[in-house]
């Protein structure tokens, strides 16, 4: 990104409807909170493959909060401990994630009580 001028980064920025800061500071991320990320995401039950297929949007505003967040270390260090208790003290993500886990548990509720039609 070094090489590139202003306008270059602000077209790039706009088709990824981010800011340029936001851009910025994605690029310049420690691959750490992409990590705890994963974790997160597979706690409540995805993975970013999955997301990317079924919510591309809703994964990429997750990694853009997520590259953004104060608490990277808290959430690192309480991962390494797997407290998964405490997310909803700091985590800007957290409600999104429980959305998302909310909404996958009404998909396979719905999937167990729709019963085949019955043979006449």
């Amino acid at each position: 990104m070094q090489r590139l001028d202003s306008q270059e980064i602000e077209a790039i920025a706009r088709e990824l409807n981010l800011s340029a800061a936001e851009l910025g500071a994605l690029a310049f991320t420690n691959s750490g909170s992409l990590n705890s990320l994963d974790t997160r995401l597979v706690h409540a039950g995805f993975s970013q493959e999955t997301l990317a297929a079924s919510h591309g949007d809703v994964l990429r505003d997750l990694r853009r909060v997520c590259g953004q967040c104060p608490s990277k270390a808290r959430c690192a260090r309480d991962l390494a401990r797997e407290r998964q208790a405490t997310p909803s003290k700091y985590c800007p993500n957290e409600q999104t994630l429980r959305a998302l886990e909310y909404e996958a548990h009404q998909r396979t509720s719905a999937q167990v009580l729709s019963f085949p039609a019955a043979r006449v």
